[in-house]
C-alpha cells in the first residue's frame, strides 16, 4: 500500500475548518456546512484512504459516499480557476508521490463558492 503524501496544513486553509482526529491520532474527520449540505472528508493517513460523504441534512443517508483506497497523494491547487483539493487514484505513481507535482488523474474537490466533486485526467503532451 503507497504511503500517502499530503500536507495537513493546506487543507486546513482549504476547507477553512481544523479536523478531528480519532482516539488514536490515525484519522482526521473534516466537516464542512453550506446551508442543508454537509460535507465530510475523512483521511486515515497511515491506510493511504480517503472517504468523502456529501449528506443532505433532511435525508437519512449520504446523497454521495465515495471512497479512495490507496490514495498515494493529496494536493491542494491555487490557480486562474480557484482553489481545489487533488486526490490521486490509486495506482497513479510508479514510486512514492513527491507531493509537489500534478496528480495526472483522480479526483477533485472545490468547497467554495458552492461543494463540486469531479474526477478529473490532464491530457498528455
Amino acid at each position: 500500500m503507497p504511503q500517502l503524501t499530503w500536507d495537513p496544513f493546506d487543507l486546513v486553509a482549504v476547507l477553512g475548518v481544523v479536523p478531528s482526529h480519532d482516539e488514536f491520532d490515525t484519522s482526521h474527520r473534516y466537516l464542512i456546512e453550506q446551508g442543508s449540505l454537509r460535507l465530510e472528508l475523512t483521511i486515515w493517513q497511515y491506510d493511504s484512504d480517503v472517504e468523502i460523504q456529501m449528506w443532505e441534512t433532511s435525508l437519512p443517508k449520504p446523497i454521495i459516499k465515495y471512497k479512495l483506497l490507496g490514495c498515494p497523494g493529496i494536493r491542494v491547487v491555487d490557480d486562474k480557476r480557484g482553489t481545489f483539493v487533488e486526490f490521486a487514484a490509486s495506482n497513479t505513481f510508479t514510486g512514492r508521490y513527491d507531493g509537489y507535482s500534478v496528480i495526472p488523474y483522480g479526483l477533485r474537490l472545490w468547497v467554495d463558492p458552492q461543494f463540486f466533486l469531479e474526477p478529473f485526467s490532464y491530457g498528455v503532451a
